[in-house]
């Protein structure tokens, strides 16, 4: 149903009516997700399902990364959420780091960034989140910013691109913008940011660009302790030489549960999106 207006009159009545009954509609539809994450009440606003879906599946979609978070994440702590959707890893390391941490959460899509600021302020973290609503590369520039979809909690979306990750494939973007792209080496040069103790990068493919950015950090001698990478198909090899050739090798790696049964079937991790975590060599 559409409500048509040909700007040379105001709303009837029954259009009246007809607006109220959907707002009411829209308000009921909006709630809040409250999910215990090992004794820490955590909140997230769900005004559609996927948005509700995300944190519900904290410790079950990618158990590795949580575990990881939880295990390496300490009082005080710089974090750097690279690609932070909605939140559901920024939260789990804003409550870990404490009011004397810091999180940097990365999303250059509009309407999840949206989110996540409503995320942070619905849990009172912002004395430690830090949101950046901007595009990561390896050069700093304005350059399009591809939208798979406009809706919250969405991924795929694109920074300079429109192919689905790292495949020949390409979608037809519902939306495009001029973003800034920036480089974590320039960020961390001109003080927008500190140096991160921690860094998790989510990107549906533009991993080895944002590393490109960061080479500087990666190769200093207080570059981050532990960095955990997603690696989609055909770019292990890449990665793991980038990062070799900075000083960090792989301590293990995690799949999603669908990852899991595609390596019991002998695919071999350059067949499978997975994440991999890097610690310094030696």
């Amino acid at each position: 149903m559409f409500l048509r207006s040909s700007g040379d009159r105001l709303p009837t009545r029954w259009e009246k009516t007809v607006l109220k009954f959907l707002t009411r509609i829209r308000k009921r539809l909006g709630s809040t997700v409250e999910i215990d994450d090992k004794g820490t009440k955590i909140r997230f606003v769900a005004e559609n399902l996927t948005d509700a879906y995300r944190p519900l599946s904290l410790w079950i979609k990618e158990p590795g990364t949580m575990a990881w978070i939880d295990r390496e994440t300490k009082p005080g702590d710089c974090f750097l959420d690279i690609g932070a959707n909605i939140g559901i890893y920024t939260l789990a390391a804003a409550h870990r780091v404490g009011p004397g941490g810091r999180v940097i959460a990365v999303e250059p899509h509009k309407v999840n960034s949206l989110t996540l600021l409503k995320n942070v302020a619905a849990n009172g973290f912002e004395d430690r989140v830090d949101i950046l609503p901007v595009g990561l590369s390896d050069t700093k520039g304005i350059v399009r910013f591809n939208y798979v979809s406009l809706a919250s909690a969405s991924t795929g979306s694109q920074l300079g691109h429109n192919r689905v990750d790292t495949s020949d494939e390409t979608f037809t973007p519902v939306a495009s913008e001029l973003v800034p792209a920036m480089t974590v080496d320039g960020l961390i040069e001109d003080g927008s940011i500190t140096k991160p103790n921690l860094i998790k990068i989510d990107v549906d493919g533009l991993e080895l660009p944002i590393l490109n950015g960061m080479s500087n950090l990666l190769n200093s001698a207080d570059g981050p302790r532990s960095v955990q990478i997603e690696i989609n198909k055909g770019e292990s090899s890449k990665i793991e030489a980038f990062m070799k050739s900075c000083g960090y090798v792989i301590d293990s790696r995690h799949y999603t549960m669908n990852g899991e049964k595609l390596a019991k079937q002998g695919l071999s991790n350059d067949e499978i999106a997975h994440n991999a975590i890097f610690k310094r060599a030696g």
